[in-house]
């Protein structure tokens, strides 16, 4: 089979999706860096004033004491329990 023109009208289907998207930055490089550096500073102002507004404010929250995992207490087997559970591993429950 032969492709015609399809290889054409992709071109055209692909090059109206890009500039539909618009991808291309404008304006210098460097001035983009120092702008982009200049926003994630203010930002990360920002993000500072807020944590030290809410610094204050931990007493409304309740100041709570981090969560401690339950200590598992694994009681002692002794030398019978020990032989009898290897007994009944491989041995399948007969129905009565």
């Amino acid at each position: 089979m032969s492709r015609g023109d399809q290889r054409e009208r992709d071109r055209a289907k692909k090059l109206a999706k890009e500039a539909e998207k618009g991808t291309k930055k404008e304006g210098n490089p460097l001035q983009r860096n120092e702008s982009d550096a200049a926003a994630l500073e203010a930002k990360r102002a920002a993000k500072a004033a807020a944590a030290a507004a809410n610094a204050g404010s931990n007493h409304l929250i309740g100041n709570k004491e981090p969560v401690k995992p339950k200590k598992i207490v694994k009681k002692s087997d002794n030398f019978d329990d020990l032989l009898a559970s290897g007994l009944d591993a491989g041995k399948k429950k007969r129905a009565k």
